[in-house]
């Protein structure tokens, strides 16, 4: 069977959205724009996720926002020592609306999902595939052989969740035990682990309302359909970006960390 493969043009896979596309749009009250345009990449990742062939993602740079969750709609993700993963969408004041917050827990579950939205942590390739993320690192020089492998073998199949790895047992607990808000507002208890420590630090910096609705947007989505949590995450796209937060931190890149005031 042959399959259909998703590739960047240049030295990334895809950087993520335009941000001076929403910054545009939020200045001149056009909020409905961003809805349309976010409509219509859910629209486009679904045609992917229905393909009739076998989809890989080849994923040989970086890979952030709209990039990851491209890559997610693939049956096999292929990434290099080059690739990486990550949603840095909650450090801006928004969240990930291209399904990240569900295509990534049909992936990994719910409780390292939260890990990845809310931290914003960066997954190199042998971080990826060790998470469950992705499904193989290979040397560049083997990415093409690896492809034609996977063409002839392949066939469509649905994603399937991995268990946790034994190495983020913990942060799993720690994130299914803990709110969004009380990791933010340092309530959580980290048990003087420095391996909870440091994503609790990370999350302290992001956006409050970003955090909260992503929280939900999880929680809620798996007890959903892909299809209903994808809706659902649409649903709350115009609540997110008419925040203060989101203006602050989209207007931020290369500023500096932005400053948050839960507005």
């Amino acid at each position: 069977m042959k399959a259909i493969v998703l590739d960047g043009a240049g030295k990334a896979f895809v950087a993520g959205a335009d941000i001076r596309f929403f910054v545009k749009n939020m200045k001149a009250k056009r909020l409905d724009a961003i809805q349309s345009f976010t409509a219509a990449g859910q629209d486009l990742y679904k045609r992917i996720d229905n393909c009739p062939k076998p989809v890989v993602a080849k994923v040989d740079g970086v890979s952030l926002g709209g990039g990851t969750e491209l890559a997610l709609t693939a049956d096999e993700i292929i990434v290099t020592d080059r690739g990486c993963f990550g949603f840095p969408e909650t450090g801006i004041g928004i969240y990930p609306g291209l399904g990240g917050t569900q295509r990534t827990r049909e992936r990994i579950g719910a409780d390292l999902t939260k890990y990845l939205v809310f931290t914003g942590q960066i997954l190199d390739g042998k971080s990826a595939v060790e998470l469950g993320l992705a499904d193989h690192f290979v040397e560049r020089t083997e990415v093409a052989a690896k492809i034609g492998e996977i063409a002839r073998s392949a066939t469509v199949k649905k994603r399937r969740q991995r268990s946790v790895p034994e190495r983020y047992d913990a942060i799993a607990r720690f994130f299914r035990d803990n709110s969004a808000d009380s990791i933010r507002e340092g309530k959580a208890d980290t048990k003087g682990n420095e391996k909870l420590a440091k994503p609790a630090k990370k999350v302290s910096s992001k956006a409050p309302i970003a955090l909260r609705i992503a929280e939900e947007l999880i929680d809620k989505g798996n007890e959903m359909s892909l299809d209903e949590g994808l809706a659902l995450e649409l649903s709350r796209l115009e609540e997110i970006f008419a925040t203060e937060d989101a203006m602050t931190g989209l207007t931020s890149l290369g500023k500096g960390r932005p400053e948050f005031s839960g507005r």
